[in-house]
């Protein structure tokens, strides 16, 4: 069934193309997704049909103020209303109430499934090797599909089929550099990006010193850790079309903990260690063909993308390094990954300047290994397991849509689309209609208002018991029993041109329906080899709503934005919470960002960046249960406290008592970057710049949660503290980029 659907497809989508073909008129390639709106901010805010889009240029990412001197494109995507950082410092992006795995991220049309270096200090974009980010939070063009909250659609360069060009920067964590040129002069051309961190290197030395120190003790650290992605493209220009190739390649590799061993001239020779190790990383190639086709145009792509990740606790000891029969080695480890091979073509024709015409249809064969489970134990000779096999699963989706753009002059746009989708997966069949539409309708020279509806489905889940999003969360398609994840998003908005400082806004208010949420179930370990992967989750719903206001200046010295979000969160399910509504990590009631750009003159740039935002939620016992005993007197029906000495910790201390789930917002959040960018041109065209920030500038400790603890002291009753942890000071940075 699933290939004589695809084969019906594909057929459907020629005959679509080659009636468009007919009737065509010209079109230009490099002005197809622009060619009823103009490129620029202000028009595109009043004129478009569309809502919820950010364009974004090379230049805005860059101008930002940076952390540890790297610039960075979810942290620049986590300014905008709307969308929520999660913990403070990390590659976190949580959109109009979704959760961090319903983001889709497109690398030149590659999927890539998560995009953090460091633990999600960095994310996995070199930004030297970027042109724009086409980022969506509603009104989701019918060509996406895939994820409930947010679509980022990341361009690379076009290599530059002239001369040769590039860049190298040096920050205080990592270096980059990027070269493009051509192979044959206006046939050939390529591209290529490096970035590589040097956080072992620098540190090598350090830690050789510091063992050096411990070693009269019979220690030893370990310690390393390192990342590196590679991105290249090479493009062959070929009559009335292109044909590009682009690669990627991301890796992390974490690696912390201890030796211990004997000293001097002990009898008994020993060691033990203890290590964790952590790797993960994604791999995209991808092969692409443009090419003009009647008064359309046709592009076409082939590619294959995985992501894995794998996380390992290891302890080797021996006793008496003289006798081998007191080895004993324990190994702990999960494992997860995804692999996709992909092909899809999309049609696209524009009759005038009044309707443009997209069609397109694809195919994905996923292969998922949802959770791979080791536990090895080796000791005297012996050796035993106890793993789960590495379950993997795989399945088929194929897709098909076709989305109208109608514009009516100054008067009115609308632009409707509708996606078909049908998965298949453990021979059973999910097909989906996601009906998609946008209007808009101008009141005024200067004002528009805007509606729109978007129906999507999300077929694989990432299931996290964190507050930060970890490689070691585990990706996980639909279950045994369980539906797609889907959403219903509606959005109104207001959009003007203001008559005073070349200023626009927008301002939008958005519903959000969730159904088919995962997460763990309660009591449930996630590491337990006997249960199924699909049956430690329960399913739920999700709500959220809200608004989105925008202010933005981009003509004159003076440059920046002020953008406001409002937002409910909420969740529901039947296993969690007693069945009772309870407020999502990340409800975030307000949240405001100012940036602001001051270009003084061709040699120097101020930027800066202010963000206030309202606290997360965590799950906190504020009192304790009294049980015979116990030395506490907080809980309802507490008594005198007991003798200390035999008394197991809950005859200590009591039963913790829990409200509910996320019961408790921490102290908002807000902070102050700041930054300052010199520019020098040298001889024949080249460039370097120098840039300095102030991350979190007046170091405010931003709460990233709450601890309690009891405490005993001789000479005054037990009592219990609540102390709020922070982590990120001022954090100064420099960089040094030379431009080519």
């Amino acid at each position: 069934m699933p290939k004589r659907l695809l084969i019906g497809l594909i057929l459907a989508t020629t005959a679509i193309t080659t009636f468009a073909a007919n009737d065509a008129d010209t079109l230009s390639i490099p002005t197809l997704d622009e060619v009823i709106v103009t490129a620029t901010g202000a028009n595109r805010n009043l004129k478009a049909a569309e809502m919820g889009r950010h364009v974004i240029g090379h230049e805005a990412i860059t101008r930002l103020p940076v952390l540890f001197g790297e610039p960075d494109v979810i942290k620049t995507l986590q300014t905008l209303p709307g969308v929520s950082q999660g913990v403070e410092g990390f590659s976190g992006l949580y959109v109009h109430g979704g959760d961090n795995d319903q983001n889709l991220f497109l690398y030149n049309g590659i999927p890539l499934y998560h995009v953090a270096h460091l633990g999600g200090i960095f994310s996995s974009f070199n930004v030297a090797t970027i042109n724009k980010i086409d980022f969506f939070k509603s009104a989701f063009p019918a060509r996406f599909g895939g994820r409930i909250s947010s679509i980022t659609d990341i361009r690379m360069n076009t290599p530059n089929f002239e001369t040769y060009e590039g860049k190298v920067t040096v920050g205080l964590l990592a270096f980059n550099g990027y070269v493009t040129g051509p192979i044959l002069k206006d046939r050939l051309a390529f591209s290529a990006g490096v970035r590589r961190s040097w956080i072992d290197i620098i540190g090598l030395p350090t830690l050789a010193v510091f063992n050096a120190i411990r070693k009269k003790n019979g220690k030893k650290t370990l310690a390393a850790y390192n990342f590196m992605d590679f991105n290249a493209r090479v493009d062959w220009n070929v009559g009335g079309g292109k044909i590009y190739a682009v690669g990627y390649s991301g890796h992390d590799y974490l690696k912390i903990g201890q030796r211990e061993f004997e000293t001097g001239n002990a009898v008994d020779r020993f060691f033990d260690e203890n290590s964790n190790r952590l790797s993960w990383g994604n791999l995209g190639v991808s092969l692409n063909a443009d090419y003009r086709l009647g008064g359309g145009y046709l592009n076409a792509i082939a590619y294959y993308t995985r992501y894995s990740s794998r996380y390992a606790q290891v302890n080797e000891h021996q006793s008496n390094l003289d006798d081998s029969d007191t080895y004993g080695r324990t190994y702990n480890s999960t494992f997860n990954s995804i692999g996709d091979f992909g092909v899809n073509a999309r049609y696209m024709q524009q009759w005038r300047e009044t309707w443009l015409l997209k069609v397109g249809a694809g195919y994905v064969n996923h292969n998922y290994h949802p959770e791979g489970i080791v536990n090895e134990f080796t000791d005297n000779r012996q050796q035993w397991d106890d793993n789960n096999g590495n379950p993997s699963v795989k399945s088929d989706e194929v897709f098909a849509y076709i989305d109208n753009l109608f514009n009516f002059g100054d008067v009115a746009s609308l632009d409707v689309g509708l996606r078909f989708v049908d998965h298949f997966i453990s021979g059973t069949s999910f097909p989906r209609l996601e009906p998609r539409a946008s209007l808009r309708v101008n009141v005024s020279p200067d004002y528009s208002v805007k509606a729109s509806y978007a129906h999507i489905n999300q077929f694989v889940q990432q299931v996290s018991a964190n507050y930060i999003s970890l490689p070691t969360d585990l990706w996980q398609p639909i279950g045994a029993g369980k539906q797609p994840l889907s959403s219903d998003q509606f959005a109104l908005g207001l959009y003007g041109n203001l008559p005073w400082w070349q200023l626009y806004f927008s301002l939008e208010g958005w519903y959000k329906d969730m159904r088919n949420l995962v997460e763990y179930r309660e009591g449930i370990s996630s590491l337990n080899p006997k249960l199924p992967w699909d049956a430690k989750t329960v399913t739920g719903r999700g709500w959220a709503y809200g608004a989105d206001l925008t202010v933005t200046k981009e003509v004159g010295q003076v440059t920046g934005a002020l953008s406001y979000g409002l937002m409910w969160n909420r969740r529901k399910f039947d296993q969690l919470n007693g069945g009772l509504m309870f407020p999502a990590k990340f409800d975030n009631r307000n949240k405001i960002n100012i940036t602001a750009n001051y270009r003084l003159n061709e040699r120097i740039e101020f930027n800066a960046g202010w963000t206030y935002m309202t606290g997360n939620r965590m799950t906190l016992s504020l009192y304790n249960y009294d049980i015979p005993g116990a030395d506490f007197t907080d809980s309802p029906s507490s008594t005198d406290g007991g003798k200390w000495e035999g008394n197991t910790y809950e005859q200590l201390t009591g039963l913790g008592y829990i409200s509910g789930r996320n019961n408790v917002r921490l102290p908002a959040y807000h902070r102050l970057d700041l930054g300052m960018s010199l520019y020098k041109k040298l001889k024949n065209g080249k460039r370097t710049i120098w840039n300095f920030s102030l991350y979190n500038a007046y170091c405010h400790l931003n709460t990233l949660t709450i601890v309690k603890q009891n405490v005993y002291n001789w000479n005054e009753a037990p009592r219990r503290e609540f102390r709020k942890l922070g982590l990120i000071p001022v954090v100064p940075s420099v960089s040094w980029t030379y431009e080519f």
